[in-house]
């Protein structure tokens, strides 16, 4: 298998990747405009450079507590022809991992509810999950965000 490159990010203190191929900019946390009667995992939209952007915080998308850290970023992906932005609590390391430190996900982490998770990673002798951005939200789910 070749060498991939992933960005690290924190979901309060635990360490996740994703392929940086799937990742167009990671932006500052700015400003969000809250939606009514959105998503609970949707914290809102932004404004990037003109386009509007909807912003779903992956701590609550994954049902994790939410406690509030002071260096977020948002990780700006697509999803088709849509952008959408995932609020994590720092994204700001790059890393290559050789093909031999890439793991299939364990069968008993992977099940409906995180379909998400497409490898392990060994890292400085530390495992981290890899998220595919491209699985955390279903095409219905990315519908609804197309329509706020």
């Amino acid at each position: 298998m070749a060498d991939k490159q992933y960005i690290i990010f924190k979901l309060n203190d635990e360490k996740f990747a994703a392929d940086i191929n799937h990742i167009a900019s990671i932006s500052e946390y700015a400003s969000i405009t809250p939606v009514p009667s959105g998503p609970a995992y949707v914290d809102g939209i932004l404004n990037l450079r003109g386009d509007i952007i909807p912003v779903v915080n992956l701590k609550k998308r994954f049902k994790m507590a939410d406690s509030q850290m002071k260096d977020r970023r948002i990780l700006i992906a697509r999803k088709g022809d849509t952008q959408i932005g995932f609020l994590v609590d720092d994204a700001s390391q790059s890393m290559t991992i050789s093909g031999e430190n890439i793991l299939p996900p364990p069968s008993i982490a992977v099940h409906k509810e995180n379909k998400y998770i497409s490898e392990v990673c060994v890292y400085k002798e530390e495992l981290i999950i890899v998220i595919d951005l491209d699985r955390v939200l279903s095409d219905d789910e990315v519908d609804v965000l197309k329509a706020l």
